[in-house]
C-alpha cells in the first residue's frame, strides 16, 4: 500500500466511508442477500450492462482530454486494461433479457463524461480511480457471491484493486490538488454512483416482480 501523507491519509479514510456506505446500497444488498431471487440478480447483469458501456466512453474522454505527460499515461494505461470488459459482462451470463434506455442511468452516466471533460487532471484522477474503481470493485464483491465462477466478476476482483492503487501514488507523487476540492468531488462522485445503482437494483426488482 502506499505511504500516505497526511492529507492523502484524509482523503483514504473519506473515499473508506464512502466505500462502507456503499455497501449498504440496495443494489450491494440485493446482490449479496441470498433471499434474492435469481431471475432478479440476473436482472441486476442486464440493467448494468448501460453502466457498463458507459464506463468505456468514461474512460475514453478521460484519455482522450486529459493534457498532462504523466497523467495521459496512465489514463492510456488504464483505457487499455479496461477495453472490451463490457463485453466480457454481456459474454458471462446471457440471460436473453436487454435493458432499455433509463434516464437515471444515462444521467449518472453523463454527470461523470462531463467531469472526465472539464476537470483537472488529478481530478480526473481521484474520479477514475478513487470512485469508479473502488465502486467497482464493490459491485464485483458483490457479484461474486451473486455469481459463483462468473469470468466478469473474477477479473475485476483482481484488476479493480491494482487500478486503485494506481491512484493513490499518483496523489502521493503530486502536490497539485486540493484536499477541499478533493473531497468534495468524493462527496458528490459517491452520491452519483450510489443513486445510479439504487435504480439499477429498483429496475431488477420491477422487472422480476411477481404478480399478487
Amino acid at each position: 500500500m502506499t505511504t500516505m501523507p497526511a492529507p492523502l491519509r484524509e482523503v483514504a479514510d473519506r473515499n473508506e466511508e464512502h466505500v462502507r456506505a456503499y455497501r449498504s446500497s440496495n443494489l450491494i444488498v440485493l446482490l449479496e442477500d441470498p433471499t434474492t431471487p435469481a431471475a432478479t440478480k440476473d436482472a441486476v447483469l442486464a440493467h448494468v450492462a448501460p453502466w457498463s458501456d458507459a464506463f468505456q466512453r468514461m474512460i475514453s474522454v478521460r484519455a482522450a482530454f486529459e493534457t498532462d505527460p504523466q497523467l495521459k499515461e496512465l489514463a492510456l494505461e488504464h483505457q487499455q486494461e479496461e477495453v472490451g470488459h463490457n463485453d466480457i459482462l454481456a459474454d458471462s451470463h446471457r440471460s436473453g433479457r436487454t435493458a432499455g434506455w433509463d434516464p437515471v442511468v444515462e444521467a449518472g452516466a453523463a454527470w461523470f463524461v462531463d467531469q472526465f471533460r472539464t476537470l483537472p487532471g488529478l481530478h480526473r484522477v481521484v474520479l477514475a480511480h478513487l470512485v469508479l474503481e473502488a465502486g467497482s470493485l464493490t459491485f464485483s464483491n458483490a457479484g461474486s457471491l451473486a455469481f459463483p465462477g462468473n469470468a466478469y466478476f473474477a477479473l475485476h476482483d483482481e484488476a479493480d484493486e491494482e487500478h486503485i492503487e494506481m491512484g493513490y501514488r499518483l496523489l502521493a507523487e503530486r502536490q497539485d490538488w486540493q484536499l477541499g476540492e478533493v473531497t468534495e468531488l468524493l462527496d458528490h462522485a459517491w452520491q452519483i454512483i450510489t443513486m445510479v445503482s439504487d435504480r439499477i437494483a429498483e429496475l431488477a426488482r420491477r422487472d422480476t416482480v411477481v404478480p399478487a
